[in-house]
């Protein structure tokens, strides 16, 4: 009789326990799927070689190719917490990917990595909040330092570690641990202490620091002129989000350690939307080599109506004046993120692509950052050097909504002139002894998306790189070339 009294008590708690207990989260489900086909010509600048391989989100690839990105997401929320997960397959089409048929056993066919391995979890964000101004966050989605201007720092989907929250009033801020990378070669069981490794001598670790202050909203001081497009009071917006960014790169496998400075500014007053960045670097190498290096954006767009939308911006990177001697000079961040900036990247023009066969900008990367080998201590893969030339990037643009005329048509169109900050370091082909001319090239893009409805949208992007006369004294003058279509399927 103990033992059933004993099971009803347990019985009872249960009941009066289980209606306060918390409801299992509910799992919502998301996804895109867009088939890719492209085809690169040319980023060598001459037509009478072929190519190098070429590196995009799919592998190793060239000349006409078919992508696949196919990405399958679910999310669970509480009242404190949020978990989010994106598995993805993102491959180059083809019959080794698709049947996976060398799969068992294989490390490396071709050069390329073991088909089938490519798919797993792409991104992962796992929050916590414990109060407002303290949330835990955790996972390797994406995190940017400047990605909402010119995107000279960083940008990616790394590992990360650390906090965030709002600490006043529209004051906020985030405090990331990065590890960017950690393939340490680790010690084996027969080493002796001559040949003992560090365990730490591959790693590359970031530590950031964020603040973001939000200033104003909509206001009256904002003149009443059709200059600013609020002639009649409607268009009274006036704003300004400010963001003083530091980040310190523990780069132990480049042996450099580099401190990073910078502010990041973006707003609105009226038709006006500004953007501005600046960053200093200032560390050395475990050899005594001195960086020291800078880089700007500053870009302004003229919100007129929806159709139109015109555009400026100019973008710096500085460059690198002598590389025999102990001063580094040239700009390296931690990652360029430029393709995927709001003004003035595009996902797939021909700059935002793998370039470092001949321009030097690598993947995402705007600026010439591969053009050499020497003096690493940065950039996607750790491989921007030092010694590169910089850029000076003017653009000019226009984007837009027509479907005024044609419904569910987009566009964006825009010019790059490049120029290189320095040639010191480059060495001229063409007219050998002479100096490389500053001015690298022009390129043009142009963009179109037609979405047929919120599940199924078509995007077309052609892009050009015409080469001037500093390409030209260096590889061939012939125009490099990108046109990719994107099928996209959105659930």
């Amino acid at each position: 009789m103990q033992r059933i009294a004993c099971s009803m008590m347990l019985a009872a708690a249960l009941l009066v326990l289980l209606p306060t207990a918390p409801a299992i989260a509910a799992i919502d489900f998301f996804g895109t799927a867009k088939i890719k086909p492209t085809f690169y010509d040319n980023f060598d600048f001459n037509d009478n070689k072929n190519d190098a391989f070429i590196i995009n989100e799919g592998g190793l690839t060239g000349d006409q190719h078919i992508r696949a990105e196919l990405r399958l997401g679910w999310k669970a929320t509480g009242e404190r917490w949020s978990v989010k997960m994106i598995a993805e397959a993102d491959v180059i089409m083809e019959k080794d990917t698709a049947d996976r048929s060398y799969y068992g056993g294989a490390v490396s066919y071709e050069g390329k990595p073991n088909a089938g391995g490519e798919f797993g979890i792409e991104r992962a964000e796992l929050l916590y909040r414990f109060f407002p101004w303290l949330e835990l966050e955790t996972g390797w989605d994406v995190r940017a330092l400047d990605i909402k201007t010119g995107g000279l720092l960083f940008g990616d989907d790394h590992p990360f570690l650390g906090f965030r929250g709002n600490v006043a009033r529209n004051l906020r801020y985030e405090l990331l641990y990065l590890p960017i990378q950690n393939r340490s070669t680790l010690p084996k069981s027969d080493d002796t202490e001559d040949v003992l490794r560090s365990p730490d001598a591959d790693d590359w670790r970031v530590y950031t620091l964020k603040l973001i202050r939000d200033f104003g909203g909509k206001s009256a001081f904002l003149p009443q002129s059709p200059f600013f497009g609020n002639g009649t009071g409607h268009n009274n917006t006036l704003s300004l989000s400010l963001s003083p960014v530091y980040a310190y790169s523990d780069n132990d496998s480049a042996q450099a350690q580099i401190h990073y400075y910078g502010v990041e500014a973006t707003g609105q007053a009226g038709w006006f939307k500004p953007y501005f960045e600046v960053v200093a670097a200032d560390g050395e190498f475990d050899d005594g080599k001195d960086i020291s290096a800078w880089a700007m954006f500053a870009g302004l767009e003229l919100t007129m109506n929806k159709a139109f939308n015109p555009y400026v911006a100019f973008r710096y990177t500085q460059g690198d004046d002598d590389a025999s001697d102990n001063d580094v000079e040239g700009w390296v961040g931690v990652g360029d993120i430029a393709r995927f900036t709001p003004l003035i990247g595009m996902d797939g023009n021909i700059l935002g692509e793998d370039m470092g066969q001949s321009y030097g900008a690598t993947l995402y990367s705007y600026s010439p950052e591969r053009s050499f080998k020497t003096n690493r201590y940065g950039g996607i893969g750790n491989g921007g050097s030092g010694d590169n030339p910089g850029q000076k990037l003017l653009a000019v643009g226009t984007r837009g909504d027509l479907s005024r005329w044609i419904p569910h048509l987009l566009y964006k169109t825009q010019a790059f002139f490049i120029w290189y900050d320095e040639t010191a370091n480059l060495t001229n082909i063409r007219t050998p002894g002479e100096k490389v001319d500053d001015y690298a090239g022009t390129t043009f893009d142009l963009q179109l998306l037609y979405a047929f409805n919120k599940n199924f949208s078509i995007d077309y992007i052609f892009s050009t790189f015409i080469p001037g006369n500093g390409i030209k004294d260096q590889f061939g003058d012939d125009p490099a070339f990108v046109n990719c279509l994107t099928l996209a399927w959105s659930y």
